[in-house]
């Protein structure tokens, strides 16, 4: 997460709708459409060094945002597994993003 996080009211009012609209109500990395209230605004850049401006920030769903290889998600792991969301071979799934 961002050093700094935005109050709740801005962060669901303001730019959640923002990111979901510019990414066109899709996840970006498998192009499932997932609604707003359902989205994921996941900052590709995260921890220490990352921050809240819009092009940091993109749509997934569920299922993309647990499987991406980022430590601070592996808390997500366990309750997509009991909800069914992840197969039990997930580990074989994770993805990185791609550093140009």
């Amino acid at each position: 997460m961002p050093k700094k996080r935005l109050p709740t009211e801005t962060w669901y009012k303001n730019i959640r709708p923002i990111i979901w609209k510019r990414d066109k109500g899709k996840c970006v990395r498998c192009s499932v459409e997932v609604s707003l209230k359902e989205c994921h605004i996941d900052h590709i850049r995260s921890g220490v060094f990352a921050n809240n401006k819009l092009s940091n920030l993109r749509t997934l769903c569920y299922k993309c945002h647990v499987l991406r290889a980022d430590i601070k998600h592996r808390g997500m792991v366990q309750r997509a597994l009991k909800k069914g969301v992840i197969p039990p071979n997930w580990r074989e799934l994770i993805w990185e993003d791609v550093k140009s």
